[in-house]
């Protein structure tokens, strides 16, 4: 795998030129590492080509400083915009990355507040994402892709379900001539006769609702909010994401994240767990020139389970003898690298908590993390 040779040389130069003016400037001794990481994000998110003002007699004012200040927020891990206002205020540097000089000069929450929503409607954080994406990424040869979803929860009342009351079904063979009633189809099998994302997601639902998983020990997870699925390659390098409700199955955003996935990057292996297990979701992913590794849900199957633990047996005597495991074991083996992006996204880049309502403003929120983490992994490999 190689990364583009322009993105080392903006490096270069930032690092030999930008830096020591700016510390000049500043008249600072050295930029901290968190200045750092976050002037190089900006310079490659370049996030003001994305804030398009439409009134010409009267333009609103500092949405591209607003624009630079969320991803601040992210990169900073600052919660709340209020949080985020406050360290402006008292922090010169960050303040002047931004592009305000003064502290009296930074805009009232409720103006953050009106600029963020536009944001959101305009999904900026992921146009930019999209467009490093393009321009640093899309000639690179990567081994994998990883999916997985992580729960959002959220401060915010779920939507209600109606539950349909269905007529009980009468017990034995149908009479003749009578047709029994069809199942309607999942949305997973609506998906596989579609050909764009768009059509993709609009059978997903984003309304806030309560989800159930069962997590690694086994046990019953409930929370209420949301699902944010992700599509993360090597290198722990983000690449697609997508917002749902909590009460939506995992299966139902592959399709749509394989295909925006394979029209941004090149890649040989698509890995996803038991959650995924569905040869409508093999077929696609051959379709696309990939190789599904999918783990095997055994669901009421007792044979299978019982095949399953044989293989946990033979996977401990393997390590214990410190032998190799198939090939196939070992690249299942680096999905790992999804479940880091979903520790990085809450625990360093501001998503830990989301106050925001509204499945746009979450679905931002995320988006200004998501396109950090990117641009950061990238960075990190040269």
């Amino acid at each position: 795998m190689y990364l583009n040779f322009y993105m080392w040389t903006k490096i270069f130069n930032l690092e030999q030129s930008l830096f020591p003016m700016l510390q000049e400037e500043l008249r600072l001794k050295a930029l901290s590492t968190k200045e750092q990481k976050l002037i190089r994000i900006l310079d490659f998110a370049n996030i003001e080509e994305q804030v398009h003002v439409v009134t010409i007699t009267n333009p609103p004012k500092d949405r591209q400083e607003m624009a630079r200040a969320f991803v601040a927020k992210s990169v900073y891990n600052i919660q709340t915009t209020r949080d985020l206002i406050d360290r402006l205020k008292i922090d010169r540097t960050l303040r002047i990355i931004c592009g305000w000089r003064y502290p009296k000069d930074i805009p009232s929450e409720a103006k953050f507040s009106r600029a963020f929503e536009e944001f959101s409607r305009n999904n900026i954080a992921q146009k930019a994402q999209d467009v490093f994406i393009q321009e640093y990424l899309s000639d690179t040869l990567f081994l994998y892709n990883a999916t997985d979803a992580t729960k959002i929860p959220l401060r915010q009342k779920p939507l209600k379900v109606e539950k349909e009351t269905k007529p009980k079904a009468k017990r034995g063979r149908p009479k003749k001539g009578e047709v029994k009633e069809a199942k309607k189809p999942t949305i997973l099998q609506q998906q596989k006769d579609m050909d764009s994302t768009k059509e993709m997601l609009e059978l997903v639902s984003t309304q806030c609702s309560v989800g159930t998983k069962i997590n690694a020990k086994g046990h019953k997870e409930k929370w209420i909010g949301g699902n944010l699925h992700i599509s993360v390659v090597d290198g722990d390098i983000p690449i697609s994401a997508i917002y749902s409700g909590a009460s939506v199955h995992d299966s139902s955003l592959s399709l749509p994240l394989i295909q925006e996935t394979s029209h941004k990057v090149q890649y040989l292996y698509d890995l996803q767990d038991a959650r995924y297990d569905a040869d409508t979701i093999r077929e696609f992913s051959i379709k696309h020139n990939h190789r599904p590794l999918i783990d095997i849900n055994p669901r009421n199957s007792k044979e299978l389970k019982a095949q399953i633990a044989l293989d946990k047996e033979e996977k401990k005597r393997f390590e214990f003898l410190n032998m190799s495991l198939s090939s196939d074991q070992h690249h299942y083996n680096q999905r790992s690298m999804v479940e880091r992006v979903n520790k990085y996204l809450k625990d360093d880049f501001g998503c830990d908590k989301i106050y925001y309502q509204g499945a746009n403003k979450v679905a931002s929120v995320l988006a200004f993390g998501i396109l950090s983490i990117c641009i950061h992994q990238s960075l990190k490999l040269i």
